[in-house]
């Protein structure tokens, strides 16, 4: 990852994440988020294992698994730092700044996952506004409604 300014660590978040090592101004790109071009759904390996699939546009999948990807390490946040800008014509995406990120601080980005997605998907961002599920920005009053409503089962 020497051609990026950026790191991978331990987070707080979880597991490893990525760090940037100097500042970025918002809307500069960070990093690409590079990987294998699928046109057929991705299968998960296994419920334990990390995933690093991006989903570019309606039947285009990019596979970012690859130790090359210096993005794959980004992690949710209900409060991004940064925010993932697809080109769906060349088939790849950006992580771009969302806000003023200084040297030391964590670059994250929301996951977008749906509804149904967000469920089986704790998030442990730590912030404020944090809905507690990996879910989509605008989803999220949808999501406060259902678990609202559900009651326990015995």
């Amino acid at each position: 990852m020497s051609t990026w300014d950026v790191t991978t660590r331990p987070s707080a978040i979880s597991g490893q994440g990525l760090f940037a090592t100097r500042a970025f101004y918002p809307s500069e790109i960070i990093v690409p988020y590079l990987g294998k071009v699928l046109t057929s759904r991705p299968v998960k390996s296994s419920e334990s294992s990390a995933t690093y699939i991006l989903e570019i546009k309606p039947g285009r999948w990019i596979d970012g698994s690859d130790t090359e990807n210096p993005a794959r390490s980004a992690n949710h946040s209900c409060e991004p730092t940064a925010e993932l800008v697809m080109n769906e014509t060349e088939n790849f995406a950006n992580l771009r700044a969302s806000s003023h990120i200084l040297s030391g601080d964590e670059i994250t980005f929301d996951y977008g996952f749906s509804l149904s997605e967000s469920l089986f998907n704790p998030c442990t961002c730590g912030k404020m506004s944090c809905a507690g599920k990996i879910i989509a920005e605008p989803l999220r009053p949808a999501l406060r409604r259902h678990l609202r409503f559900i009651r326990r089962r015995d």
